[in-house]
């Protein structure tokens, strides 16, 4: 039988079968809202009104420069059921870059939440293609200086039904960019039946384990590759759905956690640890709902792994994945046999895991050893292309395969480790260093919070490895006692040549570390001394 894939089936499964089920959100005013999957169903069918009436059409780009709330979620369905095309904006990149993908994606409305009103005046007048602009929140009046109207008010007296058209299943139904650490960002698009497949896959018990009887909090912002697709695993099983608002805290995690009684969330390593430094700091909290999570981004910190798992009862389970690939390619769960000792356990807990069901995978050897290279990747949520952007295609999608550019080595067991970026390998004297591998290193050291290591030009090794570190509170190590600790592990020659001591280690707007800034204000160091 020929059936489109497509996510009206899981906006229709979750209004049908879990009406009853809540979503709630810490408003922008501290209160929280509820509503469940019946009201939700109605509101997006008003939404999707509301876009007809605009004259949006099929393939037309609504662009959102929102954080994670009710709103947003009502924003990835309406646009795409109806046969448009959602356009999640990163609100963290510069006004520069955020004007550049508005107009790249030629976006024809953009909702914006209502604290992105500063950022919009800077920018409205170079946004080419926008015709209205949405104020997201509550039902009020919001000044701007360009004309534009409320949520609310643009849903309210619209139908609660809608006449949903059968989407073919390789249409587009949302985009994003990538964060744009070289370069501009790049778009890509991803269709429903990529999204729905990907939603299959994160939902299995060896994916992210999504079921009815959870309580998710969407931690990853919406606007970055879909939440890690989330929301729509969380709506296709009818979860229950916590959503923690504009500028969310440690605290704001926490109290939700407890009151909402969650027991999933997903984020990166840095934010895990913000909310640790919290509940270490602020004795009182409960926060036993919250049993088995997951981390992306980078690979935690083994002593993360460990303080939440034998301080909290926290289960983190890393996963890996890329604003091309939808973006879950991988999960690290031990197999049923794997008997582990504890410190072997945690080391492991740190790779990237198991490829999801439906991915093919091959690594293009760029040494001597035959199970380390580029691992290259296809699947039916694997991009096609960059939007509009042929050279770069042409660069990282070849003979039916996408370049990860992460270098890779691959165990008897079938698990994935990164062993570098491809761009951040370190030739020294003609042979690699691998960076992620000193800095996985250094970050086991009790005293190290977080470490980062890049090659900078050298005038007689091309380039040598040079450290940053930044400390846990009130803990000191000098620069000795770090090159010994790596010693331990590694030979003198892939030792750094210095050791820089920061209070914080510069972060890209989606929370990895900017390599990319610390090579450009230390690339003439050498020359210098």
């Amino acid at each position: 039988m020929k059936y489109n894939l497509n996510l009206l089936s899981i906006l229709r499964r979750a209004n049908e079968l879990y009406p009853k089920k809540e979503i709630v959100t810490k408003e922008e005013d501290g209160e929280i809202f509820r509503y469940n999957y019946s009201e939700f169903y109605k509101r997006v069918c008003k939404l999707a009104n509301a876009l007809e009436d605009l004259g949006i059409k099929k393939g037309d780009k609504v662009g959102t420069l929102c954080w994670n709330t009710h709103r947003h979620l009502e924003l990835y369905f309406a646009p795409s059921c109806m046969g448009a095309v959602y356009h999640t904006v990163n609100l963290r990149l510069s006004p520069e870059q955020i004007a550049y993908v508005i107009n790249h994606a030629e976006d024809r409305i953009l909702f914006l939440d209502s604290d992105q009103i500063a950022a919009a005046e800077k920018i409205h007048e170079k946004l080419k293609t926008v015709e209205n602009f949405v104020i997201v929140g509550k039902e009020k009046d919001y000044e701007t200086s360009f004309p534009s109207i409320s949520y609310e008010k643009l849903i309210s007296g619209e139908k609660g039904s809608y006449d949903w058209p059968d989407i073919d299943e390789w249409s587009p139904a949302g985009m994003a960019y990538t964060s744009g650490t070289t370069g501009l960002p790049k778009g890509v698009i991803y269709t429903h039946r990529g999204l729905v497949l990907h939603t299959l896959a994160i939902s299995l018990p060896d994916g992210m384990n999504m079921s009815e009887r959870r309580v998710v909090m969407n931690v990853v912002p919406m606007f970055h590759v879909n939440s890690w697709g989330i929301p729509f695993a969380a709506t296709m099983v009818g979860a229950k759905q916590v959503f923690p608002g504009q500028h969310p805290t440690p605290k704001d995690y926490v109290e939700l956690i407890q009151s909402e009684k969650v027991d999933f969330i997903a984020c990166v390593p840095t934010v895990w640890y913000m909310i640790y430094q919290f509940l270490k700091e602020n004795e009182g909290y409960d926060i036993s709902s919250l049993k088995e999570s997951y981390t992306g981004g980078s690979p935690p910190p083994a002593s993360l792994l460990k303080a939440f798992k034998e301080e909290f009862g926290v289960t983190i389970i890393h996963t890996y994945g890329l604003t091309e690939t939808t973006p879950v390619l991988t999960v690290n769960r031990p197999k049923s046999y794997m008997e582990l000792e504890e410190n072997e356990y945690y080391n492991h807990m740190r790779r990237q895991g198991l490829l999801l069901p439906l991915l093919d995978f091959k690594i293009r050897i760029i040494g001597e050893e035959e199970n380390v290279g580029e691992l290259l990747i296809r699947g039916p949520w694997i991009v096609a292309e960059y939007y509009r952007d042929e050279e770069k295609t042409k660069e990282k999608f070849v003979d039916g395969w996408f370049r990860t550019e992460d270098i890779v080595e691959l165990d008897e067991e079938g698990y994935i480790k990164i062993v570098d970026r491809a761009k951040d390998l370190i030739k020294s004297g003609g042979e690699w260093i691998s960076s992620i591998e000193l800095e996985n290193h250094l970050m086991l050291h009790p005293a190290i919070k977080e470490a980062v290591v890049i090659g900078i030009p050298h005038p007689k090794w091309q380039e040598r490895p040079v450290a940053f570190v930044s400390l846990e509170k009130e803990k000191k190590i000098d620069k000795e006692e770090i090159k010994k600790f790596l010693s331990e592990k590694f030979p003198k020659w892939w030792l750094p040549d210095e050791i820089i001591f920061v209070d914080e280690i510069p972060k890209t707007s989606v929370g990895k570390f900017n390599k990319r800034e610390l090579k450009e204000r230390y690339r003439e160091y050498f020359e210098s001394l």
